[in-house]
């Protein structure tokens, strides 16, 4: 059954290779995000380093995250990232994030620099700029790396009603590689919004659309009983996956822990912890 999950998983990751199509597609970072159906483009969290960096100039706080995802409980597919946020008197926020996913055989490592600025306290641009390194263990295969970039728009429309909207690769770049294959890096559209009840409840949802693939919806569910518990649910289709999750906050530690389930690959653990350092 595991020899099984690992080629299916890995059919999936390098699929996308063979159909002309590099595998450095977007992936919702956070736990938090994980557990609500993977919705993340309007919601103020750390973690929008790595999701939409429009909303940095929201959040405003010298953070330091980590995160790791044990992807149908394989560590062949399994992601691992660290982020860090830095806020600049009247200037804005600047990010760096970093992502590593795969195993001996086959893996992607992505690394971002961004910067958010927000206009009136009301909405906010992000860029990031992304370095991409794929590497087979196969020399056959040979290695792969590639520039982009992505950004994004975010606005409070009220009190409680937030909009998100964020492109990765908007140029649809291509990976560098040799001969004359050529390896477009995935351009992905997600737009989202974000409502808060009583500051208690958020429910948010997502379309997200990738050029090579179909419409993705999500939707996801948060409700805080108390810092120190805090109860997450959503899901996402036409891939008819189910996510759930809780997090407490400890002063300046946050703890958020995940799980979502795949109806054919089965269950996938996430974690991740942010500290404010200011």
């Amino acid at each position: 059954m595991m020899r099984k999950k690992l080629l299916i998983a890995f059919l999936l990751s390098v699929s996308t290779f063979f159909s002309g199509y590099a595998d450095n597609g977007k992936t919702t970072m956070g736990a938090r995000a994980k557990s609500m159906g993977e919705t993340s483009v309007a919601m103020i969290d750390f973690w929008s380093c790595f999701n939409n960096q429009s909303v940095l100039g929201f959040y405003d706080k010298l953070t330091v995250g980590v995160y790791y995802d044990n992807r149908y409980l394989l560590k062949a597919t399994s992601t691992a990232a660290i982020g860090f946020t830095l806020p600049v008197k009247n200037t804005g926020v600047f990010g760096l994030a970093m992502q590593y996913y795969g195993g001996k055989n086959y893996g992607k490592i992505q690394t971002g620099i961004s910067y958010s600025r927000t206009f009136a306290n009301v909405f906010s641009v992000g860029l990031q700029f992304d370095y991409l390194f794929n590497y087979f263990g196969d020399a056959y295969y040979g290695n792969r790396s590639g520039f982009t970039f992505e950004i994004g728009l975010y606005g409070r429309i009220t009190k409680s009603l937030s909009l998100g909207f964020h492109v990765y690769n908007p140029a649809h770049l291509r990976m560098a590689t040799h001969g004359d294959t050529k390896e477009y890096i995935p351009t992905v559209f997600r737009f989202g919004a974000s409502y808060t009840f009583d500051k208690k409840c958020l429910v948010s949802l997502e379309l997200e659309k990738d050029l090579s693939t179909k419409f993705q919806i999500a939707a996801g569910i948060e409700y805080v009983f108390s810092d120190f518990l805090i109860i997450r649910g959503g899901c996402r289709f036409p891939d008819f996956s189910f996510t759930l999750g809780f997090g407490t906050v400890i002063e300046r530690l946050s703890i958020d822990i995940a799980s979502s389930y795949h109806h054919v690959l089965g269950y996938s653990p996430q974690v991740s912890l942010t500290y404010v350092l200011k």
